[in-house]
């Protein structure tokens, strides 16, 4: 490779090669010409240059090779048409040493001093803890700038607001309890509005605790206030202490308020009392930290730049090695983009989500490590399921933990939703709701290994879908779902297919602790050659659409799955041939018959081990078991385990073993799905300890 030397805006064609170095280091200088022995010092006059040689016909490969340092992002560095790479060729951001090289889009956190007695936060501090307390004076250090905190329902906006990286961590804003939730005492009935019912905008508190914040610049409450698989974030408008009562400000919880809810209070500075909190206060413009112990080992940072890196109308670019950090918003998002690589990054510190992409095809995120995200890790929404193209985008050999710090719920680790996306060899875990929400056609979720999530919520699945008959050709293969618990009233799964799905075959899976392995309704699904050890079931079978009223009882079967299969012309291309089981609930809902039987859910060749009696639930009498809606076929229940040393989650069975010779399939070993040794991984080995918060597979408890 040859390296580029600047001399002015305009190329000559003697001056292009088939590929060209750019050169960019942390004591560079824009002036410079590019070249290693004189860099560039910003990641914009690298694209720039790149655009320049792109504009005078260079087709070769790009790199802009970046030397170890901090880059500081103080706004979006933006990547459009003119940084495309002619196919065939790529444009490739690379850090010289892969984990050395930081897009860093946070600020120095200015000098901390101990709170004084004149503080104007000293009173509403405990004076247990005052002697700890270190302060900040953001303001006397020109930054003013302390983004917003969004009170929302169901959302993904994360945190928005500047928020303090301590040691390389996100830390705490003050909050109440210090770990888990409290509960509600009370609610109110619902109030009469232009004929409907809608939910109060206050409830009543249990103990006497929140009494403590009247007196609160800007208080917020955040969890599930209604539903055990719901979070909201709401401003506080007031507190009642005789009556116990919080006033929502603003928009409040979407669901209302129940006494089985759960949350907890954010934003308190009298509630500063615990290593690793801290509160902003945005008028005066002072931050109050209360430091873990121990020395800080890296620079103390404020989040501070919304997005990082924005790639739009693009094609042929790459990212390699590169620490992404500090922001408010997203790392990286790419939209209306092709051949688009994030490859062997870190992406940490996050505001919002890591990643999204939007309309993009042909491309990867590979081998990243992705952590202490607001508002999930990964989102991908590209290919065309109506038509059935696929966008050809794979998450692959990812490691993604710690993943809704804030938005709690439906902020996965991993979102998909399109036609042709893979999710694969990742290993997931620590998030308090989903891990893998998917929606679309024809995507393949396999080879994953999946933890520790659902640790706060209920009615939930590690995998998770909902409200769509036209699921066609999804396939979850070969992932190992362990340790997942039931802290809630209402049953964690390992999968869970809500309010009738259907397209779905999972295969060749290993569940392992599961409070419940799978739930699924009785349309179009498959569930074949898996194993189940210790799930409380195995599976639960409900919604099986035997009697025509079902698909008019608004109870029972939700508008959403007749509009979607309405849009779906079920009597041709591709269709008819593809999946024709579309047509035959159509002619079900039309004609008033019972199902085709092709069209039932196959329960099939599936070993049991520790699992109750009834490892095969239909859920009430409504929803019993019948040979018109099931396919339930031989499965083997094991008394004794077949296994080569389960105690060492070693779950592969002797080759002689009866069950092969009844028709199960082997099974890959465990040890092969999740994240893979590889050159493209940021890191390895990596770490992935089992958290319990509630190590029970049966609790019906509240739970808090």
């Amino acid at each position: 490779m040859k390296h580029l030397v600047f001399f002015s805006s305009v190329f000559a064609a003697a001056t292009l090669f088939a590929g060209v170095t750019v050169h960019v280091a942390p004591n560079g200088c824009d002036c410079a010409d590019g070249s290693e022995k004189s860099p560039f010092a910003t990641i914009e006059r690298a694209r720039d240059q790149v655009r320049a040689l792109r504009k005078a016909g260079e087709k070769g490969e790009i790199k802009v090779v970046f030397a170890d340092g901090v880059y500081k992002i103080s706004k979006t560095i933006s990547f459009g048409k003119n940084d495309s790479a002619p196919d065939g060729s790529r444009t490739v951001y690379l850090a010289k040493n892969p984990g050395k090289v930081h897009f860093d889009a946070g600020k120095d956190l200015p000098a901390l001093s101990p709170l004084g007695k004149n503080d104007p936060a000293y009173g509403r501090i405990s004076k247990d803890v005052r002697d700890k307390i270190m302060v900040a004076d953001l303001k006397k250090a020109g930054i003013d700038d302390y983004g917003v905190l969004y009170a929302e329902g169901v959302g993904d906006n994360g945190a928005n607001g500047m928020e303090l990286v301590w040691n390389g961590k996100l830390q705490t804003l003050a909050r109440w309890p210090n770990d888990g939730y409290t509960g509600i005492g009370s609610v109110a009935e619902k109030v009469v509005v232009n004929s409907k019912k809608m939910p109060q905008d206050r409830f009543v508190f249990e103990g006497d605790r929140p009494s403590k914040w009247i007196g609160e610049s800007d208080p917020y409450a955040n969890g599930f206030f209604c539903h055990n698989w719901a979070a909201a974030r709401i401003g506080i408008k007031s507190i009642d202490p005789a009556t116990k009562t919080i006033v929502q400000k603003g928009k409040g919880s979407p669901y209302g308020y129940s006494k089985i809810g759960f949350w907890f209070g954010y934003n308190l500075l009298c509630e500063l009392d615990s290593p690793g909190e801290y509160y902003l206060d945005r008028n005066l413009g002072r931050l109050y930290f209360y430091p873990p112990a121990g020395a800080c080992a890296e620079s103390p940072r404020l989040t501070f730049a919304r997005n990082i890196v924005s790639v739009s109308n693009s094609s042929n670019i790459a990212f390699d090695g590169i620490v992404f950090e500090n922001c408010r918003g997203l790392a990286i998002e790419a939209k209306d983009s092709k051949n688009v690589s994030i490859r062997r990054c870190a992406l940490k510190n996050i505001g919002a989500m890591a990643i999204k992409f939007v309309n993009v095809k042909n491309s990867a995120i590979a081998g990243c490590d992705i952590s202490y995200c607001n508002a999930g890790g990964i989102a991908v929404f590209s290919g065309d399921k109506m038509k059935l193209e696929h966008a050809n985008v794979e998450i692959r050999n990812c490691h993604i933990h710690h993943f809704a710090l804030v938005s709690l719920t439906y902020c996965g680790a991993v979102r998909i939703d399109g036609c042709g996306l893979k999710v694969s060899h990742n290993t997931i875990h620590d998030g308090p709701h989903g891990a893998v929400f998917f929606g679309g056609k024809e995507n393949d979720i396999s080879y994953n290994e999946i933890h520790s999530v659902c640790l706060d919520s209920g009615e939930m699945g590690a995998v998770y879908t909902g409200r769509d008959w036209t699921l066609c050709g999804n396939t979850i293969v070969a992932n190992y779902f362990h340790d997942i618990y039931n802290p809630r009233s209402q049953r964690n799964r390992a999968i869970m297919l809500d309010d009738g799905c259907a397209g779905i075959t999972m295969t060749s899976n290993v569940f392992v602790r599961i409070a419940e392995g799978i739930s699924l309704s009785g349309i179009g699904n498959a569930i074949e050659n898996n194993i189940f050890i210790e799930n409380h079931p195995a599976i639960s079978c409900w919604q099986k659409w035997e009697n025509h009223e079902d698909y008019t009882n608004t109870r029972y079967t939700h508008a959403q799955l007749l509009d979607i299969l309405a849009k779906h012309d079920v009597r041709n291309e591709p269709w008819k041939s593809k999946y024709p089981y579309l047509g035959m609930i159509d002619d079900a809902i039309k004609t008033g018959k019972l199902r085709d039987p092709a069209t039932r859910t196959r329960i099939k060749n599936n070993i049991v081990y520790k699992v109750p009696d009834d490892w095969c639930k239909f859920m009430t009498k409504r929803f019993a078991y019948s040979p018109q809606t099931w396919d339930v076929g031989d499965n083997f229940i094991v008394n004794e385990s077949i296994f080569k040393d389960p105690d060492k989650g070693d779950y592969s069975i002797d080759e002689k073993s009866s069950v092969f010779a009844k028709g199960f399939k082997p099974v890959p070993p465990v040890s092969k799905m999740g994240v893979y040794e590889s050159e493209e991984r940021f890191s390895w080995p990596v770490s992935s300890p089992v958290t319990i918060k509630c190590g029970s597979l049966t609790y019906k408890g509240k739970g808090k």
